[in-house]
């Protein structure tokens, strides 16, 4: 599947039905990550944890972010492209550097209940790859990522195609 390098809601994702998209929700991204029963283990850092020490435990789990908690509370997101603008760039030192001096403070989350493609475009209007998913009491649950949601989209349409193909060669089942 070749991904559009900029996802906008007027651009067609390949081989999805549109209808599809739009009734797919962050909940069945879960479903597909193996996350949606279970606590999503989200990989946290507080907000005096060192760069360091998040790149390092990002690496290890093999991820992109680490979400910035205090006091249980959801204070910060902090991702590969942060290390990249706020301390690679800038000649910072990460195991000196506190994440909470280079985090993104204002998160934008997603709901289990929200649809797939308003978490993609929000992402695209945000330029990140990673949303948090928060409960109904807004209690950090799990994380989606931009690769989360091209597997759902891949899988989806790979599920499509089969039921074409069963339709077609007359296998498809219309109980």
């Amino acid at each position: 599947m070749v991904w559009p390098n900029s996802y906008t809601s007027s651009n067609a994702l390949p081989a999805m039905d549109e209808r599809e998209l739009v009734e797919t929700r962050v909940r069945d991204v879960l479903r597909t990550k193996g996350t949606l029963q279970q606590n999503g283990d989200v990989l946290t850092a507080t907000p005096t944890d060192t760069v360091y020490e998040c790149i390092d435990a990002m690496v290890d789990r093999g991820i992109g972010s680490i979400v910035i908690t205090e006091d249980d509370e959801m204070v910060g997101i902090f991702t590969e492209r942060d290390y990249m603008r706020d301390i690679a760039l800038k000649g910072r030192s990460s195991p000196e550097t506190e994440v909470q001096e280079v985090m993104t403070e204002d998160v934008v989350t997603a709901e289990a209940e929200d649809q797939l493609r308003d978490c993609l475009d929000r992402m695209n209007d945000l330029q990140c790859r990673h949303l948090p998913v928060v409960d109904d009491e807004g209690n950090l649950a799990d994380i989606i990522s931009m690769r989360d949601c091209a597997k759902q989209v891949a899988e989806s349409a790979e599920s499509g195609a089969t039921q074409l193909v069963n339709y077609v060669t007359g296998q498809y089942s219309t109980r």
